[in-house]
């Protein structure tokens, strides 16, 4: 099941199915993905589709800004989620969404569809920030599929624009600098360093971790949901 809703300049889908990555769950139960996409990615995929030219990665991830912001990561090939899978995977959710809806203009508004979000959340574990920044949803929807969810973990790199987002998302830091800023606005880190740092914990769906739990058992990444401390991985 897929819902897709339009905020300002982007696209939020809300995807609940089975995934194949077993750092993240171990398949066997439905969880439910966020993905935010800029209006400026599908309108590319939609048009490339329509003139028979093929999509460049680069220039996908190159039209970014509005879902990903000033996240350091943003640039091709230093995301994760730009890997060949996980690119893939983007492109067939866009042009399905290009098939359905003839334009952007044409996708509902996240208010309309609030409804429906909260109720595929129940029980399940959501994965906030599949790709794209989730702050991107509003603060008392994200609330509500939290309040009905199983567990969840979220991300965000606008931890210092948006403080109001800690109680559900992690900040997303890269030095234990950055680490203390963010707990001075309230929030947890998941600090990308490449050193161990003392006051943080392996992350325990890490390679360092020797991948002794998923993120849906896990569910530490979850603002002040559950834990206190920072959680740390080394740089991917």
């Amino acid at each position: 099941m897929r819902v897709t809703t339009k905020v300002k300049n982007a696209i939020l889908v809300f995807k609940l199915d089975k995934t194949t990555n077993a750092k993240i769950s171990a398949g066997k139960e439905k969880i439910l993905q966020v993905y935010s996409f800029s209006d400026a990615q599908l309108n590319y995929v939609a048009e490339s589709v329509k003139q028979g030219t093929k999509i460049q990665p680069k220039q996908f991830f190159d039209l970014a800004e509005s879902v990903c912001f000033d996240c350091p990561f943003r640039a091709y090939l230093k995301c994760y989620t730009h890997k060949y899978q996980q690119y893939a995977g983007f492109l067939s959710m866009l042009k399905s969404i290009a098939r359905e809806f003839k334009n952007v203009q044409e996708i509902p508004s996240i208010d309309l569809l609030e409804k429906k979000i909260v109720e595929i959340s129940n029980d399940k574990y959501i994965r906030f920030g599949t790709y794209g920044e989730p702050t991107l949803i509003p603060l008392n929807l994200v609330s509500n599929m939290v309040q009905a969810s199983k567990s969840h973990t979220g991300y965000t790199h606008q931890w210092s624009k948006k403080p109001d987002y800690s109680a559900f998302f992690m900040a997303s830091t890269h030095n234990e600098g950055q680490a203390n800023m963010a707990t001075k606005l309230g929030f947890r880190s998941f600090i990308a360093t490449d050193k161990n740092l003392e006051n943080a914990v392996v992350c325990p769906a890490s390679n360092e971790a020797g991948f002794k739990s998923t993120c849906e058992k896990c569910g530490l990444c979850s603002g002040q949901r559950k834990g206190t401390k920072n959680i740390q991985i080394l740089e991917h």
